[in-house]
């Protein structure tokens, strides 16, 4: 049987479900603007264009408040701008509504130290590595801060667990081989530090981390050879050539040690003058002339 209704409530019904119509478009447009904006401002930072890129995310969120894609995007641009203080702000609002975003925590962890802040820095990196543990990043930036707060063992544990996901990455290694430096287990520094050579063998700085390591050791031929090494790939190294000079000094091979301490201060110039005068002292000790 069929149901009737008088005219009047057909136009009723109608009526309220055109209004309903006309009051759901303009939300389903702006949703859709909103999304548009957040994909050209994503694809406009990753082409490096930041200001419009900015532009773009700041408008899909006039759009839509509170859309986190959008304000996680927009620190980005921020940090890449070297806007900390402004990223922290963004992140913080992703944080507000979506509080387990790993990569919210993970990049306003790296704001947090780059504006001095280690403290909040160490407590959002921890929970970023609770929500991402395999994320290699925060665990060695995480270890790098502890090392900075002279918590070397809680350092240790996260730049070995770093390693451990990429052992292929020597910065990682490089990190882990100071940390393990600092708590006196100088053998496994020493090999941590030669794996990371093995992947950047054009390294200097790595060679001169290893001469340091050997110099502290007492092993002075091993030290020489990797100082000769540091500044073999880097003949600017300042430090690696003082450092060869004391060793070869000690080591009697004065010529050499002359030449050395003449090459620190050719480098250094007026920049370190105790130094330099002290510098001049020794070669005058050695028997040679100093520059």
């Amino acid at each position: 049987m069929q149901t009737c209704y008088p005219r009047f409530m057909v136009r009723k019904y109608l009526c309220s479900a055109l209004l309903g119509v006309a009051l759901a478009l303009p939300t389903v447009a702006f949703a859709d603007e909103a999304d548009a904006q957040y994909r050209k401002g994503l694809e406009l930072m990753q082409q490096g264009k930041h200001d419009d890129a900015q532009a773009a995310l700041e408008e899909a969120l006039r759009l839509r408040p509170n859309y986190a894609a959008a304000q996680l995007t927009l620190g980005n641009v921020f940090r890449r701008q070297k806007k900390c203080d402004k990223a922290v702000v963004q992140y913080e609002a992703v944080i507000k509504t979506q509080p387990n975003d790993p990569f919210a925590h993970g990049n306003l962890g790296f704001c947090y130290s780059m504006l001095g802040k280690p403290t909040d820095a160490i407590r959002v990196l921890e929970r970023a590595t609770e929500l991402a543990p395999n994320e290699v990043q925060w665990r060695m930036s995480l270890g790098a801060l502890y090392r900075q707060a002279k918590q070397y063992d809680k350092a240790v544990a996260q730049l070995d667990k770093a390693a451990q996901l990429d052992p292929n990455n020597a910065d990682v290694m490089r990190n882990l081989a100071v940390a393990l430096r600092q708590t006196k287990q100088l053998d496994r520094a020493a090999e941590v530090t030669k794996q990371a050579i093995r992947l950047k063998p054009g390294d200097s700085d790595l060679h001169f981390d290893l001469a340091v390591i050997y110099r502290v050791q007492q092993k002075t031929q091993e030290a020489i050879a990797a100082y000769r090494d540091a500044v073999r790939l880097n003949d600017k190294n300042a430090d690696a050539w003082y450092d060869l000079g004391v060793l070869l000094a000690q080591d009697k091979q004065r010529q050499e040690a002359i030449d050395a301490f003449n090459k620190y201060i050719d480098l250094v110039g007026d920049k370190r003058g105790n130094s330099v005068e002290g510098v001049r002292q020794q070669i005058k000790g050695l028997g040679g002339t100093p520059h």
